[in-house]
């Protein structure tokens, strides 16, 4: 409350010339004084610990993991009807149906051991 006192009576004392400048001053040191109390506050302040790092969901105990089975039984039933499309092709269907069959298991084998 003194600074604006202070300011008052500088800006009477003065003359309507030196206003701005008075005003500016004042401004300057009020902004100063903020900056001054935020950075005593923030000095105070903890920091936040880091955010914690989300953990991969894990499979509880005696639970087992069924996707190997699960892509069987559908590359079977993938196979079934990619077969019988295969035997109404003209041409060499035996090649169609065991190039069929070898990519399913090719997919499941390759599964199988990224799983490992």
């Amino acid at each position: 409350m003194d600074d604006v006192a202070g300011s008052i009576a500088a800006r009477k004392a003065l003359g309507p010339d030196a206003e701005e400048a008075v005003i500016r001053a004042f401004l300057e040191r009020t902004g100063q004084q903020i900056d001054r109390r935020v950075d005593e506050r923030l000095g105070r302040v903890q920091p936040a610990p880091p955010p914690a790092v989300p953990q991969p969901p894990q499979q509880p105990h005696g639970s087992t993991d069924h996707t190997a089975f699960v892509l069987a039984i559908v590359s079977i039933g993938a196979g079934i009807p990619l077969t019988g499309i295969a035997t109404q092709l003209q041409g060499s269907t035996l090649i169609g149906i065991v190039l069929i069959w070898a990519g399913l298991v090719l997919i499941n084998v390759v599964y199988g051991m990224r799983r490992r």
